[in-house]
């Protein structure tokens, strides 16, 4: 019901009216009557001329529309304070705050006063504004979610977006910080981006699914399509909506992928067949072929790397993978060449006919270096060849020397018929030539060598095998008993030597005609089985009361240990090594 002034209200109203218009009439008689006595015909001969109409209109006028503004204000107030609705406020509201404004207008220069008067009415109608869109925004917020479980999706997504433009509206109408709410506008924005991005991730979901049943029928113009729908609604998900959950980069890498590689397939169809060429050729001994379907398989490799970089297909390792199996085919027949030839030096060396394997020692290095050349990523090249030539070269000058030490020690071990081992301990003048350098505390060129770890064995019988031809380890605790004898008689131990190792071959032979197998130096073994961290030694040492090389010892050592009372001996077996 429209708002109805009561009487009292009308005599409140009309109060500005009646002192001004007494006050008024009161002011023009007295003008009057001042005028005609003071400038009337019978007291001056000149004329009175009266104020302009125009500005006692203008006066009247702005009088007339003060006291309207003033009752206008008040009629709201009172309207407001009885609880009128909404809608009646505001269109009184507005009223007075148009009659303000022609007030201002009316006056010649806007005082303070009628400003400051405005600006108030203004901020209360910006207030009101501000409380009505938020109250509104809260119902259609509620409304969006009842339709949204509703599943009705567009109907959410029309009440969620006018929620927000009214959400917005409220701020930016509100006069106090407390009535803003700008957390709620951002979340509400945040909502209506993720509901208008809701069909365009729905509609990627659909190509996609569309693309993996394209791709397991093998239907690949098919898959391509639905990709490229999949692909065009991502990127303009991505861009438009890029705060939201659905924006995802990586999930547009990923498609990008899946392209490439529908454009690929066929590409790595080809590599794999050409891969499978050369894999058959090379089986069959055909180098040149494999090689040849290798270099095919690899140039496409590239092509797919070069052109479908983000295909499932495109793979630097693959491609290198190619180019060393193509150098392995290719190195095979040469190396297979070097291989000969190594045997070839080792039975030369085993016949001790130096001079022939110098030259085969030299033909076969000019083969490695050519694979190192030419195919250096070879997966056929093998270092240990390699480092047994270079160290065979470095000693062609002294193979002579070398197996003639080896073989004037040698004896045969009893028991057997084949094996012969070293009649003395290793002496430090042949184990610096073969391993250039002297580990020994106790150093000088007859004594036997000491302080070697059984590892330094080891790295010593292999250079020497290589020199000999023929294969050089430490004898086993079952060989050593063999050629041990009991009684140990005028060994060296603590008794006679002096608290140091002695010469080889200056203490009594054993019936064998071995040396220092008891006493002298403690000797390192051979174990039953190459793994663990310990070995044998074996024999006793200078260390050693002569009563305790009586008897046959033999201990355990680390590998890695080296002491200056053990050193060792080796057998030769006459087979290849």
């Amino acid at each position: 019901m429209p708002y109805k002034p009561t009487w009292k209200d009308r005599l409140e109203d009309a109060e500005p009216y009646i002192g001004p218009a007494i006050a008024g009439v009161v002011v023009l008689a007295l003008v009057g009557w001042l005028g005609w006595h003071t400038f009337g015909p019978e007291k001056s001969t000149r004329s009175f001329t009266a104020p302009p109409k125009a500005e006692v209109d203008r006066l009247a006028a702005m009088r007339r529309v003060a006291g309207e503004a003033e009752v206008l204000e008040k009629t709201y107030r009172r309207a407001l304070e009885s609880g009128v609705s909404a809608e009646t406020a505001a269109a009184m509201l507005d009223r007075a705050i148009e009659k303000q404004r022609e007030l201002m207008r009316s006056e010649p220069a806007v005082s303070t006063e009628q400003a400051a008067k405005l600006a108030r009415l203004e901020g209360a109608r910006g207030s009101q504004r501000s409380r009505a869109a938020l109250a509104r925004s809260r119902e259609l917020e509620k409304e969006a979610l009842a339709a949204q479980q509703a599943g009705q999706g567009a109907e959410a997504r029309e009440k969620m977006q006018e929620a927000l433009r009214l959400q917005r509206e409220a701020n930016a109408n509100a006069t106090k910080d407390e009535v803003k709410d700008v957390a709620r506008e951002s979340r509400l924005a945040r909502e209506v981006s993720g509901a208008e991005a809701e069909p365009l991730h729905a509609a990627v979901a659909t190509a996609l699914t569309l693309a993996r049943s394209a791709i397991a029928q093998e239907k690949w113009e098919d898959a391509q399509n639905a990709y490229t729908e999949a692909r065009k609604s991502q990127a303009e998900l991505n861009q438009r909506f890029p705060a939201t959950r659905h924006a995802d980069v990586a999930a547009l890498d990923k498609i990008d992928a899946e392209l490439a590689s529908l454009r690929a397939a066929g590409l790595a169809a080809a590599v794999t067949a050409r891969e499978r060429e050369g894999d058959a050729a090379a089986q069959a001994g055909r180098a040149q072929e494999a090689a040849a379907s290798f270099a095919a398989a690899a140039t496409l490799q590239r092509e797919i790397n070069t052109k479908f970089l983000k295909s499932r297909f495109a793979s630097e390792p693959r491609a290198d993978d190619l180019e060393v199996r193509r150098q392995t085919v290719l190195s095979s027949v040469l190396l297979g060449r070097a291989v000969g030839l190594d045997r070839e030096l080792g039975d030369a060396l085993r016949r001790r006919q130096n001079s022939a394997a110098t030259e085969k020692l030299w033909a076969a290095l000019k083969i490695l270096e050519k694979v190192a050349a030419e195919y250096p990523r070879s997966r056929s090249f093998d270092p240990a060849l390699q480092r047994k030539l270079a160290y065979l070269a470095l000693r062609t000058g002294d193979l002579d020397t070398l197996q003639e030490q080896v073989f004037t020690r040698l004896g045969p071990l009893p028991g057997t018929t084949r094996l012969q081992m070293l009649k003395t301990e290793v002496p430090q003048e042949l184990y610096t030539r073969v391993m250039n350098i002297n580990p020994s505390r106790n150093a000088g060129r007859g004594l036997p060598v000491d302080s070697v770890s059984w590892l330094d064995t080891q790295e010593f019988c292999e250079r020497l095998s290589w020199v000999l031809g023929r294969l050089v380890r430490l004898p086993s605790e079952v060989e050593f008993a063999r050629a041990w004898s009991a009684g140990g008689a005028g060994a060296w131990s603590a008794d006679n030597s002096g608290g140091r190792s002695r010469e080889t071959g200056k203490s009594p032979a054993t019936p064998a005609g071995y040396h220092d197998l008891a006493g002298n130096l403690t000797e390192w073994l051979q174990p039953p089985l190459q793994v663990g961290e310990t070995a044998p030694v074996a024999g006793g040492s200078y260390l050693d009361p002569a009563a305790a090389l009586k008897t046959l010892k033999v201990t355990v050592g680390e590998k890695s240990e080296r002491a200056r009372h053990i050193g060792f001996r080796i057998v030769i077996e006459p087979g290849v090594n």
